[in-house]
């Protein structure tokens, strides 16, 4: 009965010393984990217009609707109340 080969543990096995550049990718990848690099302008600029419509639907446009079903749920408690009574 023959063991199946294992194929190697890209971050070693116990007992192995540890990587000699903790930065570096282990044996099998490719590139350096640190370099991602600039992020390019349009994104940017995509990221802060999205936050800012999303910033402005929320409070401009749903805390309002919110805040008047609440308003429309209290005025139906207490003439439900007042009416009870």
């Amino acid at each position: 009965m023959t063991e199946e080969p294992r194929p190697p543990s890209p971050y070693g096995s116990p007992g192995e010393p540890p990587l000699r550049n903790p930065y570096r990718p282990p044996p099998g990848s490719r590139g350096d984990l640190r370099a991602k690099g600039w992020v390019p302008l349009h994104r940017f600029a995509l990221w802060w217009f999205l936050l800012l419509v999303s910033v402005l639907v929320f409070y401009v446009l749903l805390t309002p609707i919110w805040l008047g079903l609440r308003a429309a749920a209290w005025a139906a408690e207490l003439k439900s109340r007042a009416r009870r009574e």
